[in-house]
């Protein structure tokens, strides 16, 4: 079976794909990873950055003695696995990346920004705070805050991906997006999408970026028409 391996998004865990994981065991050998310091995984001293988390998904490659892989990447981790095969296009047979925010101007990453203050969090959604709690610890969820904030703003500072890189990219590629999605667009899901060489853009009616309400039985579908088709 081929080898995928899941790539959860910001502030969440491996844990975001056990429903599709469960459905994807009888067509995949599929897996799922934390990136470092989400999930109770330890912190790396140099915080949230593209370069830890590519090195993450190398880190499994190697240890699992994998020389491709097909990536599936929600939001941050779609942004990760495109990273990734720009470090290692060798090592990528195709990527899905759902949910993906590739511009990272001064005005909309404020206003995500903004909705990663602990403190607010804790008064306007007490709930999405606890659950928080419970998936990173009580020492380390505002810890994930804080560096998936100094994460974000340092992507209107620096360009991991830049049009060049994506035009280099020679494998199969899926950039999915919700219609209903207000973190990214697809707007700018498609101006990537046309400077890819070998990609397929999928729009996906009714669906806004949270992960969870997207039924697993969707996603696995998108996931077999492409990576084994």
């Amino acid at each position: 079976m081929k080898k995928l391996l899941l790539l959860h998004g910001a502030l969440a865990s491996k844990n975001q794909f056990d429903k599709t994981l469960a459905l994807l065991s009888n067509s995949f050998d599929a897996e799922a990873i934390n990136f470092s310091g989400h999930g109770g995984s330890m912190l790396n001293m140099n915080g949230y950055t593209f370069e830890v988390f590519a090195n993450d998904i190398l880190t499994y490659l190697d240890s699992n003695k994998i020389k491709k892989i097909n990536l599936f990447g929600f939001s941050m981790g779609g942004y990760a696995a495109l990273y990734f095969a720009k470090l290692y296009p060798e090592r990528v047979e195709k990527i899905f990346a759902l949910n993906v925010k590739f511009k990272w101007d001064a005005t909309s990453t404020q206003k995500e920004l903004i909705k990663l203050n602990a403190e607010n969090m804790l008064l306007k959604v007490p709930s999405f705070a606890n659950n928080l709690m419970l998936l990173h610890g009580m020492d380390m969820w505002k810890t994930v805050l804080e560096n998936t904030s100094a994460m974000m703003s340092n992507l209107t500072k620096q360009h991991f991906l830049t049009d060049e890189d994506f035009e280099h990219f020679t494998f199969p590629i899926l950039l999915g997006v919700g219609d209903r999605d207000l973190t990214t667009s697809i707007e700018e899901t498609v101006e990537v999408f046309h400077k890819l060489k070998n990609a397929q853009m999928l729009v996906m009616p009714n669906t806004s970026h949270t992960f969870e309400k997207i039924l697993p039985e969707i996603i696995f579908i998108e996931m077999k028409r492409f990576f084994l088709g």
